[in-house]
């Protein structure tokens, strides 16, 4: 620390005013606008006057080019942070972040984010506008995509295994295979009201702890930066949240990275309403403590005038500007400015084959079986045709999903590949599209808005009867039928708020016309869904023989989904967010509060009412279940997922039932056996629920799960550890102003392999003296 400090006095004090400023400039590169907010900007001109601290550049060429001149004609030679939104992998693409967090598997979640840092970094990129840690509720908000789902406790392991993925669990960022990892939206951002990006967020305190737990763990893994939502937080903007981003970030969580805005959001606080103009909106932005300024420019254009003025300090401007050269520093830019762009190094560890099968396992493990009647899968390779039919089946584009900005889409397999390649010589493949993603132009050119040069969502010229009966065609001459329907990649992320979460319905005749005649055939229906949200798939699920999901699966989803379907991999996703039955249910939250209300409590059941599920009323009256047209119960819990084989959960069994103070430790364990005929992975969750506090507390958290590979007729013990911090909770009166501990009294404890199946054991867990309670060895069940 000496040696950095002493370096960046000395640098700092040969530095003018302008030059510190600049260093919180990040403009756009030309050429790189992917979200058509970006100027034309001069960027050699810009560097030799000592204007800019960091910028995207387009391409690897493009950033040597522009490290050369900062490091030469730059007024103090300070090299360039180079950032680009690296989501899921770099040039090998994997499943978008929440097919990735199905898996529940964090080394491969981790071994995914190395991947991608080590192709970044030798493409020049030392910063990466990721891991987006936002927990969301609703299916409508395109960005679910991007993140980890609805469960806090896996959204937190998520966020500390990626920010470890990108730096090192060393956090040495000075080398070649290491990027500077980046939070983000602090805050609220996946709270947005109806699922609209970049809409308002109202939320009480505690929620908003709650559900920033995942920053919180990716701060203390290490996280170099943290970017700042676009949206309002209780009527102040995160952008000038100065409660947010100095009491909390700052003081009280210790934060002393990088704090960015999104793009053009110094500007946006003029649309919020709370600036007249860009120099009011700087000072804004500047005073809550955003040290860099993503393309709005006003840092580099009025600081120095503020500064005038006095109304920023310089002191204020030397703190920011340490902070962007210590990140530079740390990322070992002072000693090498091209740390891993050296020759050939990219075309060494780009998209080899190494990584390509990393991507193929990413993509199998982040499958989720949600059907399989009558074993439908996996598909034998016994000889005769199989039916591939749908518009995502030989459709290469979309298969990547939302930002994969790095990503050649030409290099993606498509699911026809994979099934051809999968069936082998004995078991022929008979294809036909069948239908369009969508049938309106308007919607198609929303959704080609990054690929216009190369289109995925085409219509086709052919009339709707004419494709059906095609692919009715194609059916009549297999055994089995497999359809590929879903979403386009633009579909899903960034302003892509949907106001219906089905299938796109110009799919709907397609799978009924399916549907029809598979049932009078005889033949079994296989639905395949690639879609980047949970959708509502009640009217599929119920005509559909089997159903496999895949979040929009990367470079090698073709290859990956057919391991799947064709039995060569075991599907093991298991869901991160729950799947609804239908809209109207959104936004769906399975860690909730409990109501006064519940549905199994007061009210009453409408008599002449039949309408069940699972032999309980799907609508009571005076209860929450008040939807009248339907259930409001999820479709498919969160957690959820089949696999080829069956698994019988045990009791919960814990060695007491006692337990007192802080240092105690409740071990929990639960025995597995796989009652199949093949192995398989299961994961086992454990949710704790505390019934009686001083708050209303969630009906249930997740605070642990364990991955089980079981061989058939074996059994293996999932062990979980609680302590008393799992118990913990925030009461809060303003954002900055809160306690955080745990009560005393009874808890339950709940296992199992997802939230609709749980078995409970209750504890007491006391705060004071020791009470007589079972010795080590004496299991305690509770049914």
């Amino acid at each position: 620390m000496t040696a950095e400090r002493d370096f960046i006095d000395a640098l700092m004090g040969a530095m003018t005013l302008q030059e510190k400023v600049g260093q919180l400039n990040y403009p756009p590169s030309e050429g790189f606008d992917t979200t058509g907010v970006a100027g034309t900007v001069d960027l050699p001109e810009r560097i030799r006057r000592g204007e800019i601290g960091g910028t995207a550049g387009a391409n690897l060429e493009d950033r040597r080019t522009l490290q050369r001149l900062a490091v030469s004609e730059g007024p103090s030679k300070i090299p360039l942070l180079f950032g680009v939104d690296v989501i899921h992998g770099h040039k090998t693409v994997v499943p978008v972040p929440l097919g990735l967090a199905c898996s529940w598997d964090l080394d491969l979640i981790e071994r995914t984010g190395r991947m991608a840092a080590t192709e970044a970094r030798a493409e020049g990129i030392n910063v990466t506008w990721s891991p987006m840690v936002d927990i969301g509720y609703d299916a409508r908000w395109g960005r679910v995509a991007e993140g980890s789902g609805e469960l806090v406790h896996l959204g937190a392991e998520i966020a500390r295994t990626m920010v470890q993925a990108y730096q090192g669990t060393d956090n040495d960022l000075a080398r070649p295979d290491r990027v500077m990892a980046t939070l983000k939206h602090f805050a609220g951002y996946g709270l947005s009201m109806a699922g609209r990006d970049y809409n308002s967020v109202e939320a009480s305190p505690a929620t908003l702890h709650r559900i920033m737990a995942p920053f919180k763990a990716g701060i203390e893994a290490g996280a170099g930066a943290l970017m700042v939502a676009f949206n309002t937080v209780n009527d102040i903007p995160a952008t000038a949240h100065k409660e947010l981003l100095q009491d909390l970030l700052r003081e009280d969580w210790g934060f002393d990275g990088l704090v960015v805005t999104d793009f053009t959001a110094v500007m946006e606080l003029i649309n919020h309403g709370i600036a007249s103009d860009l120099e009011e909106a700087t000072y804004l932005a500047f005073a809550a403590g955003i040290t860099t300024d993503l393309v709005s420019e006003g840092f580099v254009r009025h600081l120095p005038d503020l500064v005038t003025q006095g109304r920023v300090s310089m002191e204020e401007v030397d703190t920011a500007c340490r902070r962007v050269l210590s990140a530079k520093w740390a990322l070992g830019l002072f000693e090498d400015p091209f740390l891993g762009m050296d020759e050939g190094r990219y075309e060494r560890v780009a998209l080899s084959a190494q990584n390509r099968a990393l991507a193929r396992e990413a993509a199998a493990s982040s499958c989720v079986l949600l059907k399989n009647e009558g074993q439908a899968l996996p598909l034998q390779r016994d000889g005769g045709a199989i039916a591939l039919i749908g518009p995502l089946a030989e459709n290469r584009v979309d298969m990547q999903g939302t930002w994969a900005v790095a990503a050649d889409p030409m290099l993606n397999v498509t699911l026809l590949e994979g099934f051809r390649e999968s069936a082998g010589a004995q078991l022929d493949i008979h294809f036909a599209k069948g239908c369009n993603i969508v049938d309106d132009p308007n919607l198609a050119a929303r959704l080609n808005v990054h690929n216009r040069d190369n289109p995925s969502v085409v219509i086709d010229p052919r009339g709707k009867e004419a494709m059906i009966e095609e692919a009715l065609q194609v059916a009549r001459s297999a055994s089995v039928v497999v359809v590929c329907l879903g979403e386009a990649k633009e579909h899903a992320g960034e302003s892509s708020t949907r106001e219906d979460i089905t299938i796109p319905m110009a799919q709907r005749p397609l799978f009924d016309a399916l549907a029809d005649y598979t049932l009078s055939a005889g033949k079994k229906l296989i639905l395949v869904v690639i879609a980047g949200r949970p959708l509502a798939l009640a009217h599929e699920a119920e005509r559909a023989d089997a159903i496999l999901f895949s979040f929009h699966p990367g470079i090698e989803g073709g290859h990956a989904i057919a391991d799947v379907l064709f039995g060569d991999v075991d599907p093991s996703g298991r869901l991160a967010m729950a799947f609804p039955r239908h809209g109207g249910q959104l936004p769906l939250q399975s860690e909730h509060l409990p109501t006064g209300r519940p549905i199994g409590g007061a009210g009453i059941t409408v008599e002449g009412d039949d309408e069940r599920i699972d032999g309980e009323p799907v609508f009571r009256k005076f209860t929450t279940a008040t939807i009248l047209e339907g259930s409001s119960e999820p479709l498919f819990p969160v957690g959820f997922g089949l696999g080829y084989t069956i698994f019988d959960y045990g009791d919960p069994m814990a060695e007491k039932n006692e337990l007192v103070g802080e240092k105690d430790v409740l071990e929990v364990m639960v025995i597995i056996t796989n009652t199949g005929t093949r192995a398989g992975v299961t994961t086992a969750q454990l949710y704790v629920r505390d019934p009686v506090a001083t708050v209303s507390r969630p009906v249930l958290e997740l605070k642990g799960f364990v991955r089980l590979a079981i061989e058939p007729g074996g059994s293996a013990s999932a062990v979980f550890s609680l302590r008393s911090e799992d118990l913990t909770f925030i009461k809060a009166r303003t954002i900055s102003q809160y306690e955080e501990d745990w009560e005393e009294g009874a808890f339950e404890i709940m296992t199992g392999p997802h939230v609709g199946t749980l078995k409970s054991l209750s504890v007491q867990w006391h705060k004071g003296s020791q009470p007589d309670h079972p010795g080590p060895g004496d299991l305690v069940a509770n049914r």
